[in-house]
């Protein structure tokens, strides 16, 4: 052990030449086909770091894209969404308009109506007046009253009128 601590001349010489010899044997024999394979190796880390930034690029180019088309789309789609919504604006104000012609037409065709039966109720009124006029006369020509008499005639007549037209009120106020 002490040997190892203080290196005797001979003993170092060996251990040099051995290191030499073994190195050119090594350089000669295996060193070559090692360094081409760590050549070859690194070739191939480099090729593969390119080829993963080749490919991150075109990810982003393509999160791009795809994000770009997104946002095209969102808003096609928000158009559309506001197209719709005034179409169907539109066609509910059209509605809207459609029904209120077509009450309109009713409301007035209901009055045409009405005016129809108030004009034949008032010639049915005219007529039967006239009717009860002619009767009274000839009832008071018949008899020949006297003016109270006739006025109670007239009033007995007005009350039968009443009596078939509920609605006219033609004796009393």
């Amino acid at each position: 052990m002490e040997a190892l601590i203080r290196p005797e001349f001979g003993l170092t010489f060996w251990t040099i030449t051995c290191f030499v010899l073994l190195v050119f044997v090594l350089s000669k024999t295996a060193w070559k086909p090692l360094m081409q394979a760590v050549e070859e190796r690194e070739r191939s880390i480099k090729h593969d770091l390119h080829s993963a930034e080749t490919a991150r690029a075109a990810a982003e180019k393509l999160k791009g894209e795809l994000a770009a088309q997104l946002a095209a789309l969102k808003a096609e789609i928000q158009r559309r969404l506001e197209e719709a919504r005034l179409t169907a604006e539109k066609e509910t104000d059209l509605l809207i308009e459609e029904a209120r012609r077509s009450a309109g037409v009713i409301v007035e065709s209901a009055r045409k109506e009405i005016e129809a039966q108030k004009t034949e109720a008032a010639r049915e009124l005219r007529n039967k007046v006239a009717d009860l006029a002619v009767l009274a006369a000839e009832r008071i020509l018949l008899k020949q009253l006297d003016h109270r008499a006739n006025t109670d005639l007239a009033a007995r007549y007005l009350a039968e009128l009443e009596k078939e037209r509920p609605d006219l009120k033609l004796g009393t106020n």
